[in-house]
């Protein structure tokens, strides 16, 4: 993680030099970011069981999502200020040195390294395990039914970021200003369920929380389909994001307690790099019929995906049970 880090302070600080030479650059140094991403988010997760007590990983992860989340909306306005007061040039390597300071942290965090006959171990036999772990993900019923469940969840969810934002233009009569606002509402959501599983984290069953948030999820977006001003889109977006922070945190939390830890990384970068294929091939899916269909009809159709994953953790009973 530290070594990603300190790669995305690197590019980052490269991205204003690049911007003016070359556009394709730039889209290159964002992917380059997007990958560097899939390595680090994988890497948390799979750390944070090792340096927090079992009984206290809902409420860990719960306060780690609380924490992204609030930084996520004050980077958003604070981005907002530095663009308006400083140059581009600036906020991007302020932005850098964001990720220095993770790095930092991430240093100075106690954490006991697996002994060196582990490490070792682990080395020489990198390509077996990694073998094994794509085995588990397939070979672990557990593991296979609960991704089965978050593939058909993504594969709506997706669908709605683009869509929200053909909503909010043609539907709303809005632009950029109204997009940002619902995403705003949305961010706000999360930021709420985030917390109150902070302090409800011991009563949460993990399985209820996901099947039950996912139909919440898909209600709200079929709501939000047929909303007619910015106000009533709100209650909606605000509910979906409380039961989307409710989802990830029950999800991530199973994953951790589930996945063997020797090879808990490598098993969530593999279904992490499932999940968000499946993301983006629906974000693109989703802007490419916004030029055929309605907005509102293709929100309802990606709320009953996102109810169907629902219906599928109902039936599988690895969810169910979980």
């Amino acid at each position: 993680m530290i070594a990603v880090d300190i790669v995305r302070a690197v590019l980052v600080a490269c991205v204003p030099v690049v911007a003016t030479r070359s556009l394709p650059a730039v889209y290159a140094l964002s992917f380059l970011m997007a990958t560097a991403g899939v390595l680090f988010d994988p890497a948390r997760l799979a750390i944070l069981p090792e340096i927090v007590p079992p009984k206290r990983l809902l409420r860990a992860n719960s306060l780690l999502s609380t924490g992204e989340n609030l930084t996520e909306i004050l980077g958003w306005a604070s981005a907002g200020l530095l663009l308006a007061s400083l140059s581009t040039t600036v906020a991007f390597q302020l932005d850098a040195v964001t990720f220095g300071v993770s790095a930092v942290a991430l240093g100075l965090m106690r954490y006991r390294e697996p002994d060196r006959a582990t490490r070792g171990r682990t080395a020489r036999s990198f390509g077996r395990e990694l073998k094994e772990g794509f085995g588990l993900l397939h070979g672990d019923r557990r593991l296979r039914e609960n991704t089965v469940m978050i593939v058909v969840c993504t594969a709506g969810l997706g669908a709605v970021y683009p869509l929200t934002f053909f909503f909010a233009l043609h539907v709303l009569g809005g632009g950029a200003g109204t997009f940002s606002a619902l995403e705003a509402v949305v961010g706000a959501g999360f930021f709420i369920g985030s917390l109150a599983l902070v302090a409800l984290a011991p009563q949460v069953h993990k399985g209820r929380a996901m099947i039950g948030g996912l139909a919440v999820m898909g209600a709200c977006i079929a709501v939000f389909a047929v909303s007619w001003s910015v106000w009533s889109a709100a209650v909606p977006l605000a509910i979906f994001g409380i039961a989307n922070a409710v989802v990830l945190i029950a999800v991530d939390t199973y994953l951790q307690e589930i996945v063997p830890h020797s090879i808990r990384g490598r098993v969530l970068a593999m279904r992490f790099t499932i999940t968000q294929g499946m993301y983006a091939f629906s974000v693109l899916l989703g802007a490419a019929l916004a030029g055929v269909f309605r907005a509102p009809a293709l929100l309802i159709a990606a709320g009953a995906v996102l109810s169907l994953s629902s219906l599928t953790g109902l039936i599988l009973p690895t969810v169910r049970d979980s």
